[in-house]
Order: C-alpha cells, then sequence, then structure tokens
C-alpha cells in the first residue's frame, strides 16, 4: 500500500495514542487539519484485511494485573518443528511463536493469570512435554529498558521517531486487583476500535457499560499504568519495516543498564529487556530490531556491537503465531483442563 502524507501523518498519531474520549477522530482530525469524516473513512481503509493497521486497541501491562510473562526457547528436533510450534501457539497466552536460527530453534513468549493451576513455569514445562523436549529456556524479565513498537514512517531522521524519548529505566509496580467492572473495561478496551464518530459506544455496550462510564475507567487504569497506552498497533511489513531481527547480547549485570540505555534510544529497537541466562545459553539482554531494510539493521547491530558485547542474531525463520493475548478470557482455564494431566 502507497502510503500519503496525510497517511504517514495519521498513523504517526495514531501510533503515539488514540483520545479516549467520545470522539477520538474529531479530536486527530483537529490535529491533522482536516474533517473528522476524512480521517474516519481513512482508519477504515487502512484497518481494512491486509492494510497498514493491525488495530487500535489498548496496550495493557499484564503484570500490573497480575499476570505473568517470559520469553521461552526449546531445542526442538527440525523434523518436529513444525508440530511443536502448533501445540504451542495452541496456547491463548502465546502471543508470538516463531523458529529461530539457534541450538534453540523455538522462541515464543507466554503470558499466564494470577489464577493459573500450572503456574508460568508449570505451564512452560507442560508445553515442553507436549511437545516431547528435553530442554526448555525459561527467560523471565529482569529488567525493561524499553517497550515501545512505534514503526519509523520515514527514510531521514526527521521522519522517523527519534524525537521520542526511550522510556525511563522502570521499577516493578505493585500488582493491582482490578475489580469486576474494571475487568468489564479491560475486555471493552482489548476489543479493535471501530472507525465511527463515537467508537467506544459500541465497545462499552458489549460489556453493558455506558461509554462515558468506560472512558473514565480508561483513564484510571492509564494513570495506575495497567494500560500503557491506547493506540494502533501497525502490520510491520505493511508500514515498511520489511526485516526484522532479534539479537540478543551477552552483558554482564555491571554492564546492563549502560547498554541497555544505550539500545533503547535507538527509534529502530521496539523491546529491549534484560533477562537470565540459560544452560548452554549465556546472552542476558535482548533488542528487537524493526528496519526498511537489511542495510539498516546491520547498521543498528554494528553500532550496537561497538560497546563489545558478544552477541546473536536471531531472524525469524518461520512464523507459527503473531496475535494480542485477550487478558481475562476463558482460554487459559479451557486449555489448562484439557492439558494439565
Amino acid at each position: 500500500m502507497t502510503l500519503t502524507d496525510f497517511d504517514k501523518a495519521l498513523l504517526q498519531l495514531l501510533q503515539r495514542s488514540v483520545p479516549l474520549v467520545r470522539r477520538p477522530f474529531e479530536q486527530l482530525a483537529r490535529e491533522l487539519g482536516r474533517s473528522e469524516p476524512d480521517v474516519i473513512a481513512r482508519v477504515g481503509e487502512l484497518s481494512a484485511d491486509g492494510g497498514v493497521i493491525r488495530e487500535i486497541a489498548g496496550i495493557f501491562d499484564a503484570t500490573l494485573l497480575g499476570y505473568r510473562s517470559m520469553l521461552a526457547g526449546m531445542k526442538v528436533p527440525p523434523s518436529h518443528l513444525d508440530d511443536a510450534g502448533k501445540i504451542v501457539s495452541a496456547h491463548p497466552g502465546v502471543s508470538h511463536c516463531y523458529s529461530r536460527p539457534a541450538a534453540y530453534n523455538l522462541w515464543f513468549t507466554l503470558v499466564c493469570p494470577p489464577d493459573s493451576s500450572l503456574g508460568l513455569e508449570g505451564t512452560a514445562q507442560r508445553l515442553a512435554k507436549l511437545c516431547e523436549v528435553q530442554q526448555v529456556l525459561l527467560l523471565p524479565v529482569l529488567r525493561r529498558y524499553k517497550l515501545r513498537v512505534n514503526i519509523p514512517l520515514g527514510e531521514g531522521p526527521a521522519e522517523s521517531l527519534a524525537e521520542e524519548p526511550a522510556e525511563e529505566l522502570e521499577t516493578p509496580r505493585k500488582p493491582i486487583q482490578p475489580t469486576a467492572q474494571q475487568i468489564a473495561a479491560i475486555k471493552a478496551l482489548q476489543q479493535p476500535l471501530p472507525a465511527t464518530p463515537q467508537p467506544f459506544d459500541a465497545l462499552a455496550a458489549e460489556q453493558n457499560l455506558d461509554a462515558d462510564e468506560l472512558l473514565v475507567i480508561a483513564a484510571d487504569l492509564l494513570a495506575a499504568g495497567a494500560l500503557r497506552r491506547y493506540s494502533a498497533v501497525l502490520r510491520h511489513r505493511s508500514a515498511g519495516a520489511v526485516h526484522n531481527v532479534l539479537a540478543a547480547w551477552q552483558v554482564s549485570e555491571e554492564q546492563a543498564d549502560a547498554f541497555g540505555r544505550a539500545a533503547a534510544e535507538v527509534p529502530q529497537i521496539s523491546h529491549c529487556y534484560l533477562r537470565p541466562a540459560g544452560p548452554e545459553w549465556p546472552y542476558t539482554l535482548y533488542t528487537m530490531i524493526h528496519a526498511r531494510d537489511e542495510a539498516q539493521a546491520r547498521g543498528v547491530i554494528a553500532a550496537l556491537a561497538q560497546f563489545g558485547h558478544p552477541h546473536v542474531e536471531l531472524p525469524t525463520l518461520k512464523e507459527f503465531k503473531k496475535a494480542k493475548v485477550r487478558l481475562f478470557s476463558e482460554g487459559f482455564g479451557q486449555w489448562e483442563k484439557a492439558n494439565k494431566a
């Protein structure tokens, strides 16, 4: 899809935040100097099947809602890799599942709710057993330096998101205990925002809430940090980030903060985490790079390599799953009931 200057400006705003007001597209239209119908029509077109916008919805900090998460890697015999990818992808708490060129060749992110009977580690081990895998690498987050999936839409630095400040080093906050009303609002805010003049009305009605009530709860969740932001998620390749690679770095705990801060400043890096090392796996700091081409990705890696830390590059060989985890869904309990034995 060819993006116009208007499209790029609109997508930049949508990626940063969508106003939590009754008529969000009207407010965005004022910022863009266009009419509300123009913005609504283009959002609808960009959100169509195969369009640049994957969805506009709430992005939550699951850990503040009592969930636990980790990155995991498995050593899977190549002949069983496709079957293992399907088994892992069937779990409702798996958002990403890829094969990558390493001894640990199947990688996935896993989220489990606070009432999980298996727990996070138990679920990962159960998945490994279902896949008939002996070695699984469990990599919970020790420190988060950056979590901001924002795709630059231009060629030069002026059109990248270099002006967007890197997140401060985050310290863990105490999880909140959401009320039934907040859970209903979270379920509503996870659904894709329709391209209509008053889109929150329909989302609220699905959970028997009033739109104003939904927006008040959303504002409270945003202030508490449980709602990280309400914004658009783009399809990386459609938006021009066609070369994506995970780079893992061997960094000591003493040097991690300095390296993590530097990596977080790079616009093409969306995720930057410190994780523990594992058996036969010395890498501790993970950077997810979204670049417009291989040359740009190589430039990012070369710049970080100047810090002198050994690294491994883990491009995607096959994508088994890429989907948003729906918090407070019944799927978690159903999976555990079917797979606990």
